[in-house]
């Protein structure tokens, strides 16, 4: 049985704590583990400090780890423990293991102490944290993301009243779903009395009003995009389907994507790796997977569909991949643009569209320039100070 020293000394230099923390608005749980014993469990109200001040006053000396579950709080907890000399992660609520006894019978002091087993025995891992500039630039995108949906509801509020009274827009005014300014301006009537008529107006101007708001939002995410991100943004833009909504949206959730070594882990936070369902020799492929980005996912598979019509590369990556069903085949496309975007982000460099082409043939032209001179006794430090005219041509630009 494990055995402490808790109650011989009050010196715990090099001896590691592990603080499991259920963070709320009004009160945290918290639980203290060391040496595979759960030396401490208390309520305590919300705030790093007396935490700190906690630890430091019965455990002096320790180094304390501690990891709470992301959330509403965002990550100013985080950084004022570890401010404090406290090593905190913050993880995914889901990727927190429990078991069905745990999942039926939750409590704050069951979540502390499994984050604090957990953490222990290093099953836990830290998602990727962002600056807070980064944090700052994406809540304005979603922002904007929330005023697109206030626009469409504004928009569908004025058009539910114009059926439910029978009025019925002139081709000339209004074709499409949304309704143009025309359409807003030829609306300026009557009713039967001056309460519908007064409701009319009110549903109109709180069009107007939200489709202003919106304006405004994506002008000043413009503005700071480019402030900060501009070699990115213009990199971004010259990929095929991608236009700057797709662009700001993908600097402003992704924010450093040299983080991402491997690309289907990048893929799998994009959402466009399917999950899979196996057991023996029964293999279930299901579709993409729901734990993703969701401001993301759908920009890239819009901005998809529009790339296939411009570039007849990713066209025939589409066509070749559509078979029965045309949806499967748009995801592929969506992962490979979002490669593609990955890839002109990071180096910083233009988009070309035959860009996998000219490498394929400049490889090919290397591999049979070795083989000529390896055959004629020239050496491998002779082959690179004496570059073939055939590979510089195959390298030249357009």
């Amino acid at each position: 049985m494990p055995t402490t020293n808790l109650q011989k000394t009050d010196d715990f230099s090099g001896q590691i704590f592990y603080v499991g923390l259920d963070v709320h608005k009004k009160s945290w749980a918290v639980t203290i583990r060391s040496l595979g014993i759960e030396v401490a469990h208390f309520s305590q109200p919300p705030g790093s400090e007396a935490l700190s001040n906690y630890l430091n006053r019965e455990f002096p000396g320790g180094t304390y780890h501690s990891a709470y579950e992301a959330g509403f709080c965002g990550t100013g907890t985080h950084k004022e423990l570890c401010k404090l000399g406290i090593k905190n992660i913050l993880v995914h609520a889901a990727d927190i293991p429990s078991t069905d006894k745990q999942k039926k019978n939750k409590t704050d002091l069951h979540d502390s102490r499994a984050i604090a087993g957990h953490l222990e025995r290093g099953n836990l891992h830290g998602i990727h944290v962002l600056t807070q500039e980064q944090q700052e630039l994406r809540s304005l995108f979603r922002l904007r993301e929330s005023k697109v949906n206030d626009v469409t509801r504004a928009n569908n509020r004025l058009k539910s009243f114009l059926m439910y009274y029978s009025i019925k827009l002139p081709e000339t005014v209004s074709k499409n779903e949304f309704l143009s300014s025309k359409a807003l301006a030829w609306l300026s009537i009557e009713l039967g009395c001056a309460a519908g008529t007064f409701a009319l107006q009110q549903y109109i101007e709180d069009l107007k009003y939200q489709r202003q708001q919106l304006f405004h939002i994506t002008k000043s995410l413009r503005v700071q995009v480019l402030a900060s991100h501009e070699k990115t943004y213009k990199s971004l833009l010259s990929v095929p389907g991608i236009g700057a909504i797709t662009a700001m949206g993908l600097i402003s959730e992704v924010a450093d994507f040299a983080r991402f070594d491997d690309p289907d882990e990048y893929c799998s936070y994009l959402g466009l790796c399917p999950w899979e369902d196996s057991s023996g020799d029964t293999i279930t492929t299901k579709g993409v997977q729901p734990r993703c980005n969701r401001h993301l996912r759908p920009l890239l598979v819009e901005a998809s569909w529009a790339a296939i019509r411009k570039s007849r590369t990713l066209f025939a990556y589409y066509s070749k991949h559509t078979g029965k069903s045309g949806k499967k085949a748009i995801i592929k496309v969506a992962r490979k643009l979002a490669l593609i975007a990955k890839g002109v982000a990071t180096t910083g460099q233009l988009y070309q569209d035959d860009y996998l082409k000219k490498k394929q043939q400049e490889q090919q032209i290397k591999k049979q320039l070795k083989a000529e001179r390896f055959s004629s006794g020239i050496t491998e430090q002779h082959i690179n100070k004496q570059p073939d005219h055939r590979l510089q041509i195959a390298t030249m630009p357009g």
